[in-house]
């Protein structure tokens, strides 16, 4: 398995697991998310993959793409004139998870945002994603504030 930066070429693979992340957001919070055939328009990933703002990486098996990651560089926080990175997706086809992608994937990103100036790795994450939850606290990322809502 190795994991690199995606390009152009790897539009078809990573909209498919963006599909597939997607469709776990909509099914959950359909108040929240719309049905999208393609999370990422193509300019929208090609700015992704194209731009020193992002890190996009893609994980590859057998000459397959099997793992994405999109992080986007910010200046600031919200708060403070601090360089961060937005996690803004990690998906793995769940043929190949639990395999330790996702945790390659995470540190590469890490790596390299931490190398482009970021002080923190941020990324927000919804309360029905237990799976994920677990993942991310197993890896060592702490809970920073929570969102709560109430319908009117």
């Amino acid at each position: 398995m190795m994991i690199r930066k995606l390009t152009l070429q790897d539009y078809d693979a990573a909209d498919k697991l963006m599909q597939h992340l997607h469709n776990l957001h909509f099914e959950a919070r359909p108040d929240l998310y719309v049905a999208k055939e393609h999370p990422y328009s193509l300019e929208e990933y090609e700015e992704k993959v194209t731009s020193e703002q992002f890190i996009s990486l893609a994980a590859e098996e057998d000459g397959e793409v099997v793992g994405i990651c999109f992080v986007e560089l910010r200046d600031r926080s919200l708060m403070v004139e601090m360089p961060v990175a937005m996690m803004n997706a990690l998906c793995v086809d769940e043929a190949h998870q639990r395999k330790g992608i996702a945790t390659k994937l995470f540190e590469e990103a890490t790596k390299l945002a931490r190398e482009a100036g970021a002080k923190r790795l941020d990324l927000m994450l919804w309360g029905f994603n237990n799976t994920a939850r677990a993942f991310y606290e197993k890896i060592g990322m702490k809970e920073q504030r929570r969102i709560l809502e109430r319908e009117l």
